[in-house]
Parts: C-alpha cells; sequence; structure tokens
C-alpha cells in the first residue's frame, strides 16, 4: 500500500501526463469543417487578405486583419477585420468605398445589434458582417466565396 503523500504524488504525475498529451503538437492531425477532411483543405492566415479576395477589395484606413480562412477546395474565404469605429461608420464605409471600387451592394441593412452587407462583383457574392466587440471598435467578418 502506498502512503499518502506517495499515492497523491503518483496522481499527480498522472494527470500531469494526461493533460501533457492532450496539449502536445499531433503534426498528423487534420482539419475538419463540414464536408472538409484534410488540413490540405484549409489554409489559415492572418494578417493580409487572402489571393481569394479581390485586390481592390477596400478596407478602412488604420484597419486590422485579423484571421483569416481559406477552404481551397471550394474557394470560400472568410478575413476578420477589426476597425477602430463603431458598427455604423463601419458599414457606411463599406457601402461607400465597394460601390467605389466596382463592387454591387446588393442588400445593407442593421441585423440586430450589428449590420449586414451583402455584395458582388463579377458574379461572385459575399457577405460583410459588422458587430461591436468592444465599444468604439467594430469587427467586420468578410466571407467570399471564390467560384
Amino acid at each position: 500500500m502506498l502512503r499518502p503523500k506517495r499515492r497523491a504524488l503518483v496522481i499527480l504525475v498522472a494527470a500531469l501526463a494526461v493533460i501533457g498529451a492532450g496539449c502536445s503538437d499531433d503534426s498528423n492531425a487534420t482539419a475538419t469543417t463540414g464536408s472538409v477532411s484534410s488540413a490540405e483543405d484549409i489554409v489559415f492566415g492572418s494578417g493580409e487578405l487572402p489571393n481569394t479576395i479581390p485586390a481592390n477589395f477596400p478596407l478602412p484606413v488604420g484597419s486590422a486583419i485579423g484571421s483569416t480562412m481559406l477552404v481551397t477546395k471550394t474557394g470560400f474565404t472568410e478575413v476578420a477585420v477589426r476597425v477602430s469605429a463603431e458598427v455604423g461608420v463601419t458599414a457606411q464605409f463599406f457601402d461607400q468605398a465597394l460601390s467605389a471600387a466596382g463592387f454591387v451592394i446588393d442588400s445593407s441593412a442593421a441585423d440586430g445589434d450589428g449590420w449586414l452587407i451583402e455584395f458582388s462583383v463579377d458574379g461572385t457574392k459575399g457577405s460583410i458582417e459588422i458587430t461591436q466587440p468592444l465599444g468604439g471598435v467594430s469587427q467586420a467578418v468578410v466571407r467570399y466565396n471564390v467560384p
């Protein structure tokens, strides 16, 4: 029979081994989202627009591109952009700047506490969902689906 201190130490070591195994970097892991079946099918990034977003896509001055995701099999692209402005100001920027850049605004309206803009360009549809995670900061999630 193990002494209480020794038993506690054995339990602690076993628990740490289990936790460590769960947090380890498994380079053979695959991403799965919907019908996506391997890590090569999804490309994550940050800091710049993926090349699937048109080069003339407007962004507010001083905005920050956060996480990006590209599903290579379908061309679906998602980009999170943080903007130092309220939801209404950010929506107004995109309404005006997208139109000026040759995009067609299919709809633009308040959506709960946020704003939803649907646009198209050259037969491809996209959307921008604008929310406000912090006072004075909005987040625009751009979704674009290349055919």
